[in-house]
């Protein structure tokens, strides 16, 4: 497991990559090959065991318009689509980055549904002509947690 994501982390993200796929009437095996991963590696993500890499949000969206995001840190228990426009998913790793280093330097946690706050603010900001910088991570992080 990662030192990134915690356990709760993954296994928050397993139950709505299960969900998912329970939307899709598909068995892991078939769903796995759909998503390009191997059952095992599937299986492992669904579980909660590993944490998903960007490729598979990737995969999810293209496949499935999943919301990235909402795989990230959905709190509704049914799958959301991902909205008409085009994800960044160049911006969002690099958003997860920046919080992920703030965090480091600082020496804190943060929980999952905070993050997710501060995760849409800046993706936002980024959209709208900001140019990210850890100052602006920072300040974003304090008012969020």
């Amino acid at each position: 497991m990662s030192s990134i994501a915690s356990a709760d982390d993954n296994a928050a993200f397993g139950r709505r990559l299960a969900s998912v796929r329970a939307t899709t009437g598909l068995n892991q095996t078939n769903f796995a090959a759909t998503l390009g991963l191997s059952l095992r590696a599937y299986a492992n993500y669904e579980r909660g065991e590993r944490e998903a890499p960007v490729a598979l949000f990737r995969a999810l969206f293209e496949q499935f318009g999943i919301d990235p995001i909402w795989m990230l840190s959905g709190t509704e228990p049914t799958p959301q689509r991902a909205a008409a426009r085009a994800l960044d998913f160049d911006l969002v790793e690099r958003i997860d980055r920046l919080i992920e280093s703030h965090l480091a330097r600082a020496r804190k946690k943060m929980k999952p549904a905070q993050r997710a706050r501060v995760r849409r603010a800046l993706y936002v900001l980024s959209m709208e002509g900001a140019a990210l910088s850890p100052t602006q991570v920072e300040h974003l992080m304090a008012v969020a947690g």
